[in-house]
């Protein structure tokens, strides 16, 4: 619209001005139920293998991948899941980490090795760390694979990196803060973190710049020293998951958030920025979602279906994955959030709201 028009249509008179703030009401009144999400839920009852979930992985193709704790890794696709077990080369049903090559090949970490999905056969093959019990898979901005292993005392543990060619790999000697390690990111910086676990008593986190590691405790600030999961945020800050609660690092100092400020639980497993730049946080009671400023938490009395979230994620329409893991014989699952699509551009609800004819109507408008 022009200067021109914009007069002529300002100058309507309190009809026209009226019904542009009943518009503007009611485009808000549509963002804000936008925000209302609407839930349903996937189990053994319509397709999954199991209802233990480690970790939720949408690929290239748009296609939704699911690791179980003892049914194999499930693949959904037209509505419908596909079953991969160890009947299709996996070397365990018990399927932690999903991750994608720029190739495009798919890379499933176990409770006994690496596996990656070969396209000519649509079988998994060995890929590395057999025997290896494994926890986290991450591609770097290099395409080195890095791998974080625990069960230190049956498996060996570790962290190892794949280069393409060869394995390498890192031991306290080098400066790794534990052999158990939960959790492996790679920070805007090419850094890469660690999460440990240490037997459930943790060691802290671990940084690696490319030529020393650097551990931090809670002797440094961080709030719990067993840490599952950890996320940068937009300003470059690193956030913790713990069994204690989150911590948030900024270079220079941390800070702590637990129940106290809004979080549903002080054991956090998961941590994901959805694309709005809200944060959600799994934890044993339930999920949270932090926009900055204020909190709100979703349980089964909301829709999760159950409450302990091991593993978040955003698919490409929006939706967000959670993962759950009760540890309880037939619970568990993966519930689907969905926004209501009920927010409409300004130009379809000047159309509904104002009614062809009347005044301030959009058929009155010159000059478009």
């Amino acid at each position: 619209m022009n200067d021109k028009s914009l007069r002529r249509w300002s100058s309507r008179g309190p009809t026209a001005r009226s019904d542009v703030r009943d518009l503007m009401r009611e485009f808000l009144k549509e963002d804000e139920e936008a925000e209302t999400l609407e839930w349903d839920s996937f189990t053994t009852a319509n397709g999954l293998p199991h209802n233990w979930i480690y970790d939720l992985f949408q690929d290239s193709a748009g296609r939704i991948w699911a690791g179980t704790w003892g049914g194999g890794l499930a693949l959904y696709e037209h509505g419908t899941w596909r079953v991969y077990d160890r009947r299709h080369g996996l070397a365990s049903d018990a399927v932690t980490c999903l991750a994608q090559d720029a190739q495009g090949t798919i890379w499933a970490g176990t409770n006994a090795g690496l596996n990656r999905l070969d396209a000519e056969s649509g079988r998994f093959v060995k890929a590395g760390l057999t025997g290896k019990s494994i926890l986290n898979i991450r591609f770097d901005r290099a395409q080195n694979l890095w791998v974080g292993c625990w069960r230190a005392t049956s498996s060996g543990g570790g962290l190892h990196r794949f280069d393409g060619r060869s394995w390498h790999s890192v031991s306290k000697k080098d400066g790794l803060p534990s052999l158990e390690i939960l959790k492996v990111f790679e920070d805007s910086r090419g850094h890469i973190w660690v999460g440990t676990y240490e037997h459930g008593r943790g060691a802290g986190v671990g940084r690696w710049d490319g030529r020393s590691w650097q551990r931090f405790t809670r002797r440094d600030g961080l709030i719990n020293d067993c840490v599952y999961s950890m996320f940068e945020d937009p300003e470059g800050r690193m956030w913790f998951g713990t069994l204690g609660g989150i911590s948030v690092y900024d270079g220079r100092s941390w800070h702590r958030m637990t129940m106290m400020d809004g979080l549903v639980d002080d054991r956090v497993y998961a941590m994901f920025i959805d694309r709005d730049d809200k944060m959600w946080f799994g934890t044993e009671g339930g999920v949270s979602r932090f926009d900055g400023t204020a909190w709100e938490s979703f349980t089964r009395d909301n829709g999760l279906v159950e409450n302990l979230v091991r593993a978040i994620m955003q698919d490409r329409d929006g939706n967000l994955w959670f993962g759950t893991y009760p540890y309880a014989p037939d619970a568990g699952g993966i519930s689907r959030a969905r926004k209501r699509e009920s927010r409409q551009d300004i130009a379809e609800l000047t159309r509904r709201y104002l009614q062809p004819g009347s005044p301030g109507s959009r058929r009155e408008l010159p000059g478009e």
